[in-house]
């Protein structure tokens, strides 16, 4: 759980995390935008490196598709994780925690409740990219997923997000993908006939009248509540992209303003979670890549 204190799609770093049963000293590497660090080391031997190939095929083995093909001339595009996985098992356990906290662990304050959700991986699982692109993400190709809607649901998150609704949660979504891919977002996470219609409820309609998802700007473009010094203000200011951290946090900061309290923060990436206003955090799981 992260403090809930009131303070202030990036690059994507995509990583096969390592794992080693020696005790090494670990260094924190700088990553883009200065949000956050990946915990690593310099290895002295190959052997204390995994190797790619055995990892991703332990990869393959958690999502429960051994066999899958990878790269885009003969991948399953429709391919899901399968429902026996072990991948399916801890994001369903991590739902089912979510769905105990939202029923029985908070505490009404009077402010409207609400709960803020990530989209991919922490929504829609993007395992069958992960495979058609061999871990090498792009632009481009992961565009025309998205926009074909390709993604299902993370299993045990419909249930979970749909009892939340019912019970007179606010369902805000806040992705990092652009503005140009809400459309098809809204339509890959609820129903609209194309591709996969997740099942999803659609987001709630917020006291001003935005709607309840939150795709990300383009440099130039961004609300004014967010140009503030602890926020997105220098990136404004220098005219590049805003670090994530920054960004989603100075997102539910304005939900907060706006009169709801932010029981509950889905997400897969530690940068999804950081930087406060909720009460209570829900790491998803995602070996695949990291994004700061």
């Amino acid at each position: 759980m992260l403090p809930r204190p009131r303070f202030a799609r990036p690059t994507r770093v995509t990583t096969l995390i390592v794992v080693t049963a020696l005790s090494l000293s670990m260094t924190a590497v700088a990553v883009a935008g200065g949000a956050m660090s990946v915990p690593t080391f310099v290895p002295k031997m190959a052997d204390q490196v995994t190797n790619l190939d055995i990892l991703r095929s332990q990869i393959k083995n958690y999502y429960g598709t051994p066999t899958a093909a990878t790269g885009m001339t003969n991948c399953n595009k429709n391919l899901a994780p399968a429902a026996d996985s072990n991948y399916s098992a801890e994001a369903a356990g991590v739902a089912a925690d979510g769905s105990r906290w939202l029923s029985t662990g908070w505490r009404p304050t009077g402010a409207a409740k609400a709960i803020v959700l990530d989209v991919d991986d922490t929504t829609l699982a993007t395992w069958n990219y992960e495979l058609c692109s061999n871990w090498a993400f792009d632009p481009g190709t992961n565009g025309q997923f998205v926009t074909d809607q390709r993604f299902p649901a993370v299993p045990g998150m419909v249930a979970m997000v749909n009892q939340a609704a019912e019970n007179g949660y606010a369902i805000i979504f806040l992705t990092g993908r652009g503005q140009s891919q809400e459309a098809a977002t809204l339509g890959n996470l609820t129903h609209d006939g194309i591709g996969v219609d997740a099942g999803y409820p659609n987001p709630t309609t917020l006291n001003d009248g935005e709607d309840g998802l939150f795709t990300k700007p383009p440099v130039g473009s961004y609300p004014a509540y967010l140009n503030k010094p602890q926020f997105c203000g220098p990136s404004i200011t220098a005219g590049v992209s805003c670090p994530t951290v920054l960004y989603k946090s100075g997102v539910r900061a304005h939900i907060e303003d706006l009169g709801y309290e932010i029981v509950g923060n889905f997400g897969d990436q530690f940068s999804d979670l950081k930087g406060g206003f909720a009460d209570k955090t829900f790491k998803m799981p995602n070996p695949n890549y990291f994004l700061p």
